[in-house]
């Protein structure tokens, strides 16, 4: 019971995941009530929640039947899924408050910064904050939560300084891999992680991201016949998945 409880949590907080996701880049704000991107009518009752939607709405608008995006019923999903397993991982702990909430900014981030290339002060400086104050109470210990913290900021801020000069020295104009926002989300994921196993993070990252470059170099030469080695792509979501 305590397990199917708290993956309705999950839930819940993929609902309000997909409220920021959709506020923020608009509205600069978290937790707007939810419209309709098509007809700006607010949602209220079932529709709130994208999986209720899609169910008992055909995953359209109630007013003017415009489609819902399948995002929002997949973050859901997802949440309710993650919440779940760590739930089975770590019980009624303090470790499974830390991780659920964790796993929230992780989610939201990794959607704004898929869809938009933003990641938000208003998100991950409170996160890495929180972060901060809580690494005492971690199972990381906040000694190696520091040293993760300053270890990932300090190998992705030294890209993010190095590549657009490494670049310019060998005339090209390729876009940055890394944007500040990704300096500062690699900090949190280094504190969250803790020292050594953001090493491990980082190399997956990598790792995922150039696995989403070749696939996105292949969608382009199916679709277009040509492959265009500046095309920027959003970074984020490697960290957050890592």
């Amino acid at each position: 019971m305590e397990l199917i409880l708290f993956a309705l949590l999950g839930w819940l907080v993929g609902a309000l995941v997909n409220r920021a996701a959709d506020n923020l880049p608009v509205h600069h704000s978290l937790l707007d009530a939810p419209h309709c991107p098509y007809c700006n009518t607010p949602r209220h009752g079932r529709d709130q929640s994208a999986v209720l939607s899609f169910v008992l709405s055909r995953g359209r608008c109630p007013n003017c039947d415009a489609p819902i995006s399948l995002r929002a019923p997949l973050v859901e999903i997802v949440s309710a899924l993650a919440f779940a397993f760590l739930w089975t991982r770590y019980g009624a702990t303090v470790q499974l408050v830390l991780t659920a909430f964790y796993t929230g900014v992780f989610l939201l981030v990794l959607v704004t910064d898929f869809e938009h290339r933003l990641i938000f002060n208003i998100v991950i400086l409170p996160a890495t904050l929180i972060a901060l104050l809580a690494s005492p109470l971690s199972q990381v210990g906040w000694q190696r939560s520091l040293l993760g913290g300053g270890v990932a900021y300090v190998f992705v801020f030294a890209i993010y300084i190095a590549a657009p000069i490494f670049s310019r020295l060998r005339g090209h104009t390729v876009a940055v891999p890394f944007g500040f926002g990704d300096v500062k989300l690699a900090g949190f994921m280094g504190i969250v992680t803790g020292f050594p196993a953001v090493v491990y993070a980082l190399v997956l990252a990598i790792l995922l991201g150039g696995v989403g470059a070749i696939l996105i170099l292949a969608y382009q030469f199916i679709v277009t016949r040509r492959i265009d080695l500046g095309t920027a792509m959003p970074y984020g979501p490697y960290f957050c998945i890592a």
